[in-house]
């Protein structure tokens, strides 16, 4: 039975120290070298001295900044002193202090404007963009802007058409583009009267007028609205601006006189006696031809024009009156219709014109009576 443990657990336990760096240990006695003392002491000897030094070097970092604030105080504290003590230079400080908060509001009023425009043109083009695709051009664009402003008119008509009333209002509208913004008056309280006209006016010039202007449109003639009957007054009232230069006989002037006159028909909305006469009384001479494809070009290439009546359905569907302007290079005849912004803009065969027509009214301006004193 063998006790030698101890003797082979001696060189582990030698190495084990010799490991730390260092650190020495006899191997038969297992006593601690001086050196090897001093360097635990160092490290762990006096724990209350290392932790104080840390403590110290934490707080202060190896600087004096007492010192260092104190210093920049008095600096700072020296510039305000000598402002005080110099005018000029604390007139020159609170200058460039005005100077610069005028800078900021400057450049805050600038920033400010910018953002708002900013914002509008945003909102600008996200109504643009709801209803014209930004792709297209800018006419493009207007062109269907003003199409769909009709539209949303016409929505508006649809769903309150028992305002309107007549139902050859609501058929107006659909025919005629320009024709949906009056018919939409009907559905709110502004008066129904006749409005002036103050569109330059020249002998020789004759405007494109039409029966559902605004500014008579709404005038009761016979058992309708102008806009529905008033072909008879509005072709004459081009006629008597063209050949007199005047604008004081409107349609709706004509119109009252017509009424006044019984000068209103069923079918015509005006009555032919009604031009034949009161033309005299309007400055105008008239006589009357038959309807035929020749009259029509010999008349107009004297310069005057002709009121023509057209029966129904045939340059449209209603019986009315229309005048006829000028002829063309081409031989074709303008002619206005007052019901038919199409027709208007339509260039016309005059063999066309006449076999819709049951008569032509030529008129031409009476010479002005001139007053003379006897000698």
């Amino acid at each position: 039975m063998a006790y030698n443990t101890p003797d082979r657990r001696q060189p582990a336990t030698t190495r084990r120290h010799q490991g730390r760096a260092g650190d020495t240990r006899s191997a038969s006695t297992g006593s601690v070298s001086s050196s090897g003392t001093r360097r635990v002491q160092a490290r762990g000897g006096s724990s209350a001295q290392y932790r104080n030094s840390k403590n110290r070097r934490s707080r202060n970092n190896g600087y004096s900044l007492g010192t260092r604030n104190n210093g920049i105080g008095r600096r700072r504290g020296g510039l305000i002193n000598q402002a005080l003590e110099d005018p000029k230079l604390l007139l020159i400080m609170v200058v460039g202090l005005a100077l610069v908060v005028a800078l900021l509001f400057g450049l805050f009023s600038l920033v400010r404007g910018c953002v708002a425009k900013r914002t509008q043109r945003q909102q600008a083009d996200t109504e643009e963009d709801t209803r014209v695709s930004l792709s297209v051009s800018s006419e493009m664009a207007s062109k269907y802007t003003e199409e769909l402003d009709r539209y949303d008119l016409l929505s508006q008509i649809a769903q309150n058409a028992e305002a309107v009333g007549d139902e050859r209002l609501l058929q107006l509208a659909l025919d005629e583009p320009s024709a949906v913004e009056f018919v939409a008056g009907y559905l709110n309280d502004t008066p129904k009267k006749a409005q002036a006209y103050e569109d330059n006016v020249s002998t020789g010039y004759y405007p494109k007028l039409y029966d559902w202007d605004t500014r008579w449109g709404y005038v009761t003639y016979g058992e309708a609205p102008m806009a529905l009957t008033g072909s008879g007054p509005t072709s004459l009232a081009m006629a008597y601006m063209g050949l007199k230069g005047k604008a004081d006989q409107t349609p709706d002037a004509i119109a009252t006189l017509a009424t006044k006159q019984e000068g209103t028909d069923k079918v015509y909305g005006t009555s032919s006696d009604f031009f034949l006469e009161n033309a005299a009384s309007l400055g105008l001479e008239i006589q009357e031809f038959s309807a035929s494809g020749e009259n029509l070009t010999d008349i107009l290439e004297s310069g005057t024009v002709i009121l023509v009546q057209l029966r129904e359905r045939s340059l449209t569907d209603n019986a009315h009156w229309a005048l006829a302007v000028g002829k063309n290079l081409d031989g074709s005849i303008n002619l206005y219709d007052p019901t038919s912004s199409a027709v208007t803009e339509h260039p016309w065969d005059p063999d066309t014109i006449a076999a819709g027509s049951d008569a032509f009214y030529v008129l031409t301006a009476m010479e002005e009576e001139t007053e003379g004193t006897a000698e």
